[in-house]
C-alpha cells in the first residue's frame, strides 16, 4: 500500500503537484488519467524515490520515502515513459546488470521466463539500439518486474507493444495481488483492468472513485474524462 498526504512538488514557479493526497490499495489495480503535465508521471517518480518532492509524506507499506530509501525501493518496481537504455548493451546483458542492482536470484532463469513471456526470448543477445520502440518497451518492462516487486508503477506501460504482449502485460496485472498503479492517457486500458480511478489536472486530483460506479454513471470512462476534465461531453458524431 502506498500512502500519499499533502504532496507538493514545484518546478520554479510551476506548481506539478499541488497538496495531493491518495491511497494506492494493495490488491487493486489504481490508474491515474490526467493531460499532459497533469502531474501523473512526476507522482510515480516521487514514490519511486527518483526525484524529491518538497512537502508533504509518502509511506510504501510503511516506510517513509524521503531521501534515499533503500527499504523503499527493494519492494517497488517502476517503469517511466521513456525508459533509458543502455543500447550497445545486448537485453540480456541490460537485465543482468538490472538484475545485480536488484539483488535477483537465479537471474538467468528468470530472465529468459520474462523474455519468453513477452516473445522477445529470441531477441536478447542483440544490441538494445537495434530493437523496435516495442521490443525496447518490453525490456523495460522486465526490468521493472524482474525481482517482483510488491508494489508496481507503470507509466503507460502498453505504449508500443503489439496486441498480443499488451493482452499478456494486461493479465498479468490483473492477476497481481500487491499495489499496482498505472499512469494512462488510454481510458480503454483504465476500462480493461482498473478497480480505481484518480483523475488530475494542474497537479491536483479532480476525482476519486471506483471504476464501476464512473462507467455506470457516464457509461464509459472516456465520457467521464471528457466531462470532469473538459468541462463537456465528448464530441461524437451521428
Amino acid at each position: 500500500m502506498i500512502e500519499i498526504r499533502g504532496l507538493l512538488k514545484e518546478y520554479g514557479e510551476i506548481r506539478a503537484l499541488d497538496m495531493v493526497s491518495l491511497d494506492f490499495r494493495d490488491g487493486e489495480v489504481t490508474a491515474i488519467l490526467g493531460e499532459n503535465g497533469a502531474g501523473k508521471s512526476t507522482l510515480l517518480k516521487i514514490c519511486a524515490n527518483i526525484i524529491p518532492f518538497d512537502s508533504g509524506s509518502i509511506e510504501v507499506d510503511g516506510i517513509p520515502v524521503e531521501g534515499d530509501s533503500i527499504d523503499a525501493r527493494r519492494i517497488t518496481g517502476y517503469l517511466p515513459e521513456m525508459p533509458y537504455l543502455y543500447e550497445r548493451l545486448t537485453g540480456r546483458e541490460f537485465l543482468h546488470f538490472i538484475a545485480s542492482v536488484r539483488e535477483v536470484e537465479n537471474a538467468d532463469k528468470r530472465i529468459d521466463t520474462l523474455a519468453g513471456n513477452l516473445g522477445i526470448l529470441d531477441f536478447m543477445d542483440y544490441e538494445i539500439g537495434t530493437y523496435s520502440k516495442g521490443m525496447k518497451q518490453k525490456i523495460s518492462i522486465i526490468a521493472a518486474i524482474m525481482h517482483s516487486p510488491k508494489n508496481l508503477l507503470l507509466d503507460e506501460p502498453v505504449y508500443g507493444l503489439d496486441p498480443l504482449t499488451s493482452r499478456t502485460l494486461q493479465d498479468f496485472i490483473k492477476e497481481r495481488s500487491g499495489t499496482t498503479v498505472i499512469a494512462t492517457h488510454s481510458t480503454g486500458l483504465v476500462e480493461n483492468i482498473a478497480d480505481t480511478v484518480y483523475i488530475m489536472k494542474k497537479g491536483k486530483v479532480i476525482f476519486h472513485g471506483r471504476k464501476d460506479e464512473l462507467m455506470k454513471e457516464y457509461g464509459s470512462v472516456e465520457n467521464a474524462y471528457f466531462s470532469l476534465v473538459k468541462g463537456r461531453p465528448p464530441n461524437i458524431r451521428s
